[in-house]
Parts: structure tokens; C-alpha cells; sequence
């Protein structure tokens, strides 16, 4: 089950982006037909088998309501989203298979500094009963911090994302099944006013995220104990409730970047000063020392950029949060009994 924590953080790519979209599968899964058309769907991966091998298990998603009750109080008006206006459909989302996300209204505020630069994201993750998986940390994140997988991640620059998506530099092996694709043609907007956002996404099979096909979810395979631990305790759970954060920022202006540079600049000069000082201890050439003094630099900017000015940047430009609800289930979920609306695990 963890697995979804991927879907949630792909949604932080398609928050700010336009209307782009083909005829979404929009479908009741207790209905034959629409059983049929999403065995269909499936029968299309690149995947199949691997995806037969394996026999990853399906999950059922039943979306829940989103709001804004993370956003703080003084947060920067730049970006209205209405909760309100925020769609998945169908009703009951099943994994393996596609849903549609739609945000309609969404306002664009006229500040030029934001609409010539980019935005800035942040996933965060809960699920109620299950305290290990809100602290689990992003996986696979850059040396600065920037990028990754899972809970806690910081996407740093979500239109250049988009850009090199159409360019196919962040396409691995050029897979056109793979999800990033399913992003392609989207831009981030450009000038103020109201958007509505609309877009399939699909899941053919489990094996986008066992890339090497041994039936192992890449992201568990390494010594992370804190996934490993999280997903112990949701094995005992079967079923539980997600909580998704996207806390939203615009990246940094002209003013803030010029005080990055002067950060930066700063921490090359005390790293510069530190190794004078050592080096005259150690045994070394001129040109390993060199190498290793580049590295160095670099590596104490990475760590004030992850640990620092990451979550400064988030606080400091936020625009909103978008908090938004699922139920997760590990067999097919049922009508609510005596007339009710919706659906349950139970």
C-alpha cells in the first residue's frame, strides 16, 4: 500500500498547469462494463509480464473531500484554489487503472515575479493511526535536497519539470508508457486570470515502480527502515485514510536569489579558510586537494540548501496548502449501507 504515496506526489507536477486533457475514464467499478474497459486498459502495458509475474496486489481509492485548513493565516494571495473545485473521479479509483483530476476556477493573480519564474511544492503525507509513515523521508531526492519520491519531498522548480518532460530529458529510457509522459504538452501559466485543470492518469501496472522487474518495489529495496517500518504497521491495518498535504510556494524572485548567491558565496569563503588551515597537516597533492575542496563546497552548500533554505523558501513565498482526503482499501469497497452517499472499505 504504500505504493500510493508515488500517485500522490505526481499530482504536486499538475497543481498550477492548464487545461490539457483526452476523454477521461470516468466509470462506476461495479459496473461490468467498466470493469471490462479497465481490464482493457490494462492489457496495453509494456509491462504485462512482469506485471503477470508478480501479481502485485490491487487497491481501491475512495477520494474524499480536500481543503485549505493547512494554508497559514498569512500566507501570500497569489493563487486561489476553491476546494470546492477539486474533482477525482471516478467515485471509486482502482489501482491498477486511471483516474481524472480536475481543478476547476483556479485564479492566477497578476505579480510579475512569480508568472516570469516558477513554483515550489512540497508533498506531505499521514495516515491517521500510523505515526511512522508521516515521518518517513523523501527517497531518492537530489544531493540539495530537491526532487525524489515518497513523503516529504520539495519540488523546486515544478515549470522547468514540465519543460524537461517535452524535451524528454527526465524520460528514462525514452519509455513513452512511463507516467511522466502523461504530462507532456502541460505548461505552467503565464500570465493572470481564471484556469481549469483536467487530466487522465493512468496506472497500467504496478511494475512502473519495479523498474528492474524482480517483483520488489524499488523504493523498498535498500536499507530504508523507516518505510520498512511503516509498512509493517499498515499490513495490520489493511485499510486506512491518507491524509495528502501539498503545501505550495512561488520560487525565489530576483531579491531572494541575489541573497542565495550572497549565502553561497559566503559559505565558499569559510570552506575556503577551513582548508587552508587543515591542509597544511595533510599528505596530499595539489590537484587532490583541489578536487576534494570543490567537493567540499559543494557538499556544505547542499546541506544549507536541504536543511535551510528549503524550508525557509516554502514558509517565506507560500501560497497555499491543498489538503486532500483518501480511503484506502485492500479489497473492493461497498455502497454505504441504508441509502447512504458513497462508499466504504468495510
Amino acid at each position: 500500500m504504500l505504493n500510493l504515496k508515488i500517485f500522490f506526489v505526481a499530482t504536486i507536477f499538475s497543481i498550477f498547469v492548464q487545461i490539457s486533457c483526452a476523454d477521461p475514464l470516468q466509470c462506476d467499478v461495479f459496473d461490468p462494463a467498466c470493469r471490462a474497459r479497465i481490464q482493457a486498459s490494462n492489457s496495453h502495458s509494456v509491462r504485462t509480464k512482469a506485471r503477470n509475474q508478480c501479481h502485485y496486489q490491487d487497491i481501491w481509492l475512495i477520494p474524499g473531500r480536500a481543503d485549505s485548513s493547512c494554508t497559514r493565516p498569512d500566507a501570500k494571495r497569489l493563487v486561489d484554489i476553491d476546494p470546492r473545485q477539486v474533482h477525482i473521479k471516478p467515485a471509486v479509483v482502482k489501482f491498477p487503472g486511471c483516474f481524472t483530476l480536475e481543478i476547476r476556477n483556479l485564479r492566477v493573480h497578476d505579480h510579475q515575479d512569480v508568472l516570469s519564474n516558477s513554483f515550489f511544492a512540497k508533498s506531505e503525507y499521514q495516515w491517521l493511526n500510523v505515526k511512522e509513515f508521516g515521518d518517513v523521508k523523501c527517497q531518492n531526492a537530489s544531493n540539495n535536497g530537491c526532487g525524489g519520491y515518497g513523503n516529504n519531498c520539495y519540488y523546486c522548480d515544478i515549470c522547468e519539470s514540465l519543460q524537461a518532460i517535452d524535451r524528454d530529458e527526465i524520460t528514462p529510457n525514452n519509455d513513452n508508457g512511463g507516467f511522466a509522459e502523461q504530462f507532456k504538452g502541460l505548461n505552467c501559466p503565464r500570465k493572470a486570470g481564471y484556469y481549469t485543470f483536467r487530466k487522465e492518469f493512468c496506472f497500467n501496472d504496478w511494475s512502473a515502480f519495479d523498474t528492474d522487474g524482480d517483483c520488489q518495489m524499488d523504493f523498498l529495496q535498500s536499507d530504508k527502515s523507516d518505510y520498512k517500518g511503516a509498512l509493517q504497521s499498515l499490513q495490520q491495518i489493511g485499510y486506512g485514510t491518507v491524509i495528502a498535504k501539498i503545501r505550495m510556494a512561488y520560487n525565489a524572485t530576483g531579491g531572494i536569489q541575489r541573497k542565495k548567491d550572497t549565502k553561497e558565496a559566503q559559505i565558499e569563503r569559510t570552506v575556503l579558510r577551513e582548508l587552508e588551515e587543515r591542509k597544511r597537516t595533510w599528505d596530499i597533492n595539489r590537484g587532490q586537494f583541489e578536487k576534494f575542496q570543490q567537493w567540499y563546497i559543494e557538499y556544505r552548500k547542499n546541506i544549507w540548501h536541504r536543511e535551510e533554505y528549503l524550508p525557509w523558501l516554502l514558509y517565506e513565498n507560500e501560497i497555499s496548502c491543498l489538503r486532500l482526503t483518501f480511503d484506502v482499501c485492500e479489497r473492493v469497497p461497498r455502497r454505504k449501507p441504508y441509502g447512504g452517499k458513497g462508499y466504504t472499505c468495510d
